[in-house]
C-alpha cells in the first residue's frame, strides 16, 4: 500500500498533517521529499522567531563580549 502524507519534521519525528491509516506500531518505510517554502511560509517563520530574544536579559552581556572580542 502506497499513501502520501505530508508533514514536518522534528529531529527523529515526523508531524504528520493528517492521520496515518495505518495502526499505531505499524512498520513503515519512509520516504522523504522536501519542498520549497513559499513567500507566506517564510515570511511567517521570520514572524515567529523575530524578537524571541527580546526578554532575555543575558543578551547585554554577550554582544558585550562578542564586541570585545573582535577589538583584540
Amino acid at each position: 500500500m502506497t499513501i502520501t502524507l505530508s508533514g514536518i519534521v522534528h529531529g527523529r519525528r515526523i508531524d504528520l498533517d493528517a492521520d496515518a491509516p495505518v495502526p499505531d506500531g505499524a512498520a513503515v518505510t519512509v520516504r522523504l521529499e522536501s519542498r520549497r517554502l513559499t513567500a507566506d511560509e517564510r515570511r511567517q517563520a521570520v514572524f515567529t522567531t523575530a524578537g524571541s530574544w527580546r526578554d532575555d536579559a543575558s543578551l547585554d552581556a554577550v554582544f558585550a563580549e562578542i564586541a570585545r572580542r573582535r577589538e583584540r
